[in-house]
């Protein structure tokens, strides 16, 4: 095999054969309880996610910006804020990230509600692990498949 070609050849088997890590899924989550925070950080470690945990919504915006997070959870509890109108600026995002709400209560018409404002899906209070996973691996599903306008293109 002549050298250039051992050399490609090289080049695609070790990248190919590179850890996942290189790729890791970013998920920004703003949940009140311990319990749901273990059990997020628990799914995050199986699954190999990068789990940014966020005291405000600013910092939730922030770092969903930053590293493009295709996937944030909102607890509806989350202290002096309308869940509303947080849903709907977090789903506004450039990259349209789905945002999965978590709720004590879960009911046909806050799921109704919930699309309306741009949300994805709702999770149910207190987390479970395999709920957890189920909804997120959904949701970025979804949301490689969605179509997205390209960031920065502007329409004329």
């Amino acid at each position: 095999m002549p050298a250039v070609w051992r050399i490609i050849h090289s080049f695609f088997t070790r990248r190919s054969l590179r850890p996942y890590r290189d790729s890791r899924i970013s998920i920004v989550a703003l949940v009140v309880s311990e319990h749901d925070r273990s059990v997020l950080t628990r799914v995050a470690n199986r699954e190999q996610w990068d789990l940014h945990f966020a005291e405000s919504c600013a910092e939730a915006w922030a770092a969903m910006s930053q590293c493009l997070a295709p996937v944030i959870l909102y607890d509806r509890d989350w202290p002096a804020t309308e869940w509303r109108a947080v849903v709907q600026k977090l789903a506004s995002s450039p990259h349209r990230a789905c945002v999965v709400l978590t709720s004590g209560v879960v009911d046909d018409g806050l799921r109704q509600e919930l699309t309306r404002w741009g949300g994805y899906e709702i999770l149910v209070k207190p987390l479970r692990e395999e709920s957890v996973t189920r909804v997120i691996k959904l949701a970025l599903s979804y949301w490689r498949n969605a179509s997205r306008p390209e960031v920065g293109f502007i329409r004329r």
